[in-house]
């Protein structure tokens, strides 16, 4: 009884060199020689191929062709680095994040960092926040000059010092103050001056000198 034969091809993995044509979804066109084939990214390939980059391609025992590393890029100003989806970066010793230029730290969601000391050291520095939620147990803070502008300012404090060597208070509108006992003490002398004048006491009424001049 005779029996067919019949030839398989096998395929060897290798690794070529190719140029990548276009990109898209994540699917790129690499060429070489004269074919074009069809490649994803590795999973060790964290730069992304552009146009035009000479890249290292490995053509698998199933067919399937993946970019391996970008060997050269004719502009290699800018870079974009890839990761996946949930990705951890660690290291367990110092680790440093240099850039001569300026760095930009973007989330599209929540940003939270996390560490025993904290310095920040800027000879300029804007923040922007809607909404500012801050517990401290202490805080020590020393400003040559300060300028606060906001549409609401709230602020609460259990005990508060102040020691200024000078001090001048503006206010536009009204200023009212509210509490259960309130002191003023000047060593040498106090002055209030207004348009109208306005004192009420629900029960005593006292004033204390040596000279009073009414007039």
């Amino acid at each position: 009884m005779a029996q067919q034969a019949v030839l398989y091809d096998t395929l060897e993995a290798r690794l070529v060199t190719g140029r990548v044509l276009s990109a898209r979804n994540g699917i790129f066109q690499v060429l070489t020689g004269n074919v074009a084939h069809e490649a994803s990214l590795a999973a060790s390939c964290f730069l992304e191929p552009r146009n035009k980059d000479t890249v290292l391609l490995a053509c698998l025992e199933n067919g399937a062709n993946v970019i391996t590393a970008v060997l050269c890029r004719d502009d290699a100003a800018s870079a974009r680095v890839l990761l996946p989806p949930q990705s951890l970066l660690e290291c367990p010793g110092e680790l440093s994040l240099r850039s001569a230029s300026s760095l930009e730290l973007q989330s599209g969601g929540s940003m939270r960092l996390k560490a025993e000391d904290i310095g920040v050291f800027a000879s300029c520095a804007a923040a922007t926040v809607t909404k500012l939620k801050t517990i401290c147990d202490t805080a020590e803070l020393c400003c040559r000059a300060m300028t606060s502008l906001g549409q609401t300012a709230v602020s609460m404090f259990r005990s508060l010092t102040q020691c200024l060597g000078e001090s001048r208070r503006m206010v536009e509108g009204s200023d009212e103050t509210h509490c259960a006992n309130a002191t003023l003490v000047a060593e040498e002398k106090t002055t209030v001056m207004s348009k109208d004048s306005l004192q009420l006491a629900e029960e005593t009424a006292r004033t204390d000198a040596k000279l009073i001049q009414l007039g």
